[in-house]
């Protein structure tokens, strides 16, 4: 059972993986005379993606849920002020941000960046998490109760894959809360059991 549990895991995080791969992004820059614009292309998984532009304070000036399958969507970028906007997108699975600035008619990303996340799979008492820690950062896993009581806590280091299973079928009905933190980044999942 326990061999079955492991390679359930794997075969999930390797799905993931390469499903992952699959939703890479492409952000085309459009800026022929007047029209400043940007084409986000990308395909958007069974959970959707969410898309955000915000302004240099992070404020948000535009927001979407795109749902399942590939999509294109072009954010018109002409009656803005020149300066430093934000542009992310957001799945269950990875999280894709990029740094736009505006300068006259001059559209330029100038940083972008992919955040891997952890990878949770939720059946009736179990929870299985898989994660890329590819730097090989520390890892603090933690499980909070209801009332926000810690039930399970656990370090991990030197790991590059990460795969927990955490198994509720003894546990007392409620919602608990895994909380895995690395890099000065946290990540939170729900569970309920009933």
């Amino acid at each position: 059972m326990k061999n079955l549990v492991k390679f359930t895991t794997v075969v999930a995080f390797m799905l993931a993986t390469v499903a992952g791969m699959a939703r890479e992004p492409k952000l085309n820059l459009l800026s022929a005379g007047k029209a400043k614009s940007v084409v986000l292309t990308m395909d958007a998984s069974i959970n959707g993606v969410q898309v955000k532009l915000m302004d240099s304070d992070l404020n948000v000036i535009y927001s979407e849920k795109m749902t399942e399958g590939q999509f294109s969507k072009k954010l018109n970028l002409k009656d803005l002020t020149d300066g430093v906007y934000f542009l992310s997108a957001d799945d269950n699975m990875t999280a894709y941000s990029y740094t736009i600035v505006l300068d006259n008619d001059n559209v330029k990303i100038v940083e972008s960046d992919e955040e891997i996340k952890p990878f949770f799979r939720k059946t009736d008492n179990m929870i299985f998490m898989n994660y890329l820690n590819l730097d090989k950062a520390d890892l603090s896993i933690k499980i909070y109760d209801t009332e926000s009581r810690t039930v399970f806590t656990q370090e991990v280091a030197d790991e590059m894959i990460v795969e927990k299973a955490f198994n509720f079928t003894d546990a007392f009905p409620g919602t608990y809360t895994v909380t895995v933190k690395s890099a000065g980044k946290t990540y939170t999942e729900e569970f309920v059991v009933n």
